[in-house]
């Protein structure tokens, strides 16, 4: 899990699927991220659409909640930083 983001939901990297989907993110391109809800440790994960942006510094989310679309970004390299922390076997 990682909170290199505005406040709100925090980014799953327990999730293998989502971590190779970061690793392999594309400026303009939409992608899945599966995030986790901070407030409630136990509430299943949510998807959400991120977007990289062209230069690189930040990944802007939308996740859809019962209450709406809850938008909010994050630091890319903090991202990518985790993702480089983040061993396999843990």
């Amino acid at each position: 899990m990682i909170n290199a983001c505005t406040a709100g939901y925090v980014i799953d990297l327990a999730n293998h699927s989502n971590r190779l989907r970061l690793e392999a993110a594309v400026p303009g391109r939409p992608m899945k991220v599966v995030v986790l809800d901070p407030d409630h440790p136990d509430a299943a994960p949510l998807h959400g659409t991120g977007v990289l942006s062209a230069d690189r510094r930040q990944l802007s989310l939308d996740v859809q909640t019962a209450q709406g679309v809850h938008h909010q970004t994050c630091d890319w390299s903090a991202i990518c930083a985790a993702l480089d922390a983040e061993s396999e076997f843990d």
